[in-house]
C-alpha cells in the first residue's frame, strides 16, 4: 500500500490519537516520515521502500504498514529502526484500527478486573494474539 492509499484508508484518523499507544500520524507527519530525504530517525532509511509509518505511541515507537498490507511495531528502546528490529503482525490495517478502537475502551476503565482484563486480552487475541506480547496487562 502507498503513502497516498494509507492516507486515504486512515482520513476519518489522521491526527488522532485512538489510544495512549495509536496516534495517527497527522498527513504532513505521514509525509516526513516516510520521506528519505527527511527522515528524522536514526536508521535505515531504505526501509521506507517496503514500509511506511502512518502512526506512532507519543512516546518514539512507530507503527508501520508494509507494502503488502501487514502492520509492524517499532521499539524505540531498540535504538536502530531496521528491518530486524520490527515485530511483524499477521494484521492488517482495519484489524489495527479495531485493536486500536479495544485499547481505547479498555483504558477508560479506571481500575479494570480480572474479568474486564480477560475479556480484554480475549478481544484483542481474536484479531490478532502477537500484539499483547508487547504490553503488560
Amino acid at each position: 500500500m502507498d503513502i497516498s492509499n494509507v492516507k486515504k484508508a486512515l482520513s476519518g484518523y489522521l491526527g488522532r490519537e485512538i489510544a495512549g499507544d495509536f496516534r495517527v500520524l497527522k498527513e504532513h507527519e505521514i509525509a516526513r516520515c516516510n520521506d528519505a530525504a527527511k527522515f528524522p530517525f536514526e536508521g535505515d532509511s531504505g526501509l521506507l521502500r517496503e514500509f511506511c509509518i502512518f502512526a506512532d505511541s507519543g512516546s518514539g515507537d512507530l507503527w508501520l504498514l508494509s507494502s503488502s498490507g501487514e502492520i509492524a511495531f517499532y521499539d524505540h528502546d531498540l535504538e536502530f529502526l531496521s528491518e530486524a528490529n520490527l515485530k511483524k503482525f499477521d494484521l492488517n490495517l482495519a484489524g489495527w484500527l479495531k485493536i486500536a478502537e479495544l485499547f481505547c475502551k479498555f483504558e477508560t476503565l479506571s481500575d479494570p478486573s480480572a474479568a474486564q482484563k480477560a475479556e480484554f486480552k480475549q478481544s484483542v487475541a481474536k484479531i490478532c494474539p502477537q500484539i499483547l506480547e508487547i504490553w503488560e496487562i
